[in-house]
């Protein structure tokens, strides 16, 4: 897997490295993870603000694009494109949610169904 986040890009050879970044990445929030295989799309984006997460799923770069629907009780501030964004609360998931939604994208390379989805 190839993995861009607000240090670099790296390539992860086991569910385990990927893992043990997504949470490195959370001890130094906030963080913009992508996640795709040797190709561009499908792509798994990861927004990280400590326990706080939003995740995209992008099938290709036609828009077909979902955002991850949560239950959160505040808006958080993430970095997008390197700035910084305030997100609504109905999008925010707990990190561990996300880190489901990678386990599977890293199986399957496929839309997470660990979690509901809105349509972009």
């Amino acid at each position: 897997m190839k993995i861009s986040n607000c240090n670099g890009e790296f390539d992860c050879h086991s569910w385990q490295e990927l893992e043990q970044l997504i949470k490195k990445s959370s001890l130094n929030p906030p963080d913009d993870l992508w996640i795709s295989e040797n190709t561009e799309y499908p792509c798994l984006a990861i927004l990280i603000n400590g326990n706080y997460a939003c995740v995209h799923y992008f099938l290709d770069d036609e828009g077909d694009m979902w955002q991850s629907v949560g239950d959160g009780d505040k808006d958080v501030t993430f970095v997008i494109n390197g700035g910084k964004s305030d997100l609504p609360a109905d999008s925010v998931i707990p990190l561990e949610k996300a880190i489901e939604c990678a386990r599977q994208f890293y199986d399957t390379l496929d839309k997470p169904t660990c979690l509901e989805w809105r349509e972009l």
